[in-house]
């Protein structure tokens, strides 16, 4: 599906993961920014529950870029 460039009104950062030691000498994962991109993004769907006594949320996002 192709899509027009005029639809991508949204600017996103694509992040890496990058593993760290931290001052403990643990390794630890940070998230790096490897650039921004247009996109589009839409809510597709969403819902919430009760789950073990406690309110859980869930949405469903279609995010494209060309």
């Amino acid at each position: 599906m192709a899509i027009s460039a005029g639809r991508l009104t949204q600017m996103i950062s694509v992040l890496n993961p990058v593993l760290t030691r931290n001052a403990a000498g643990e390794m630890t994962e940070e998230w790096v920014s490897c650039g921004k991109i247009h996109a589009d993004i839409r809510g597709r769907s969403s819902r919430e529950r009760m789950q073990s006594g406690a309110e859980m949320a869930q949405a469903e996002i279609r995010i494209w870029v060309r």
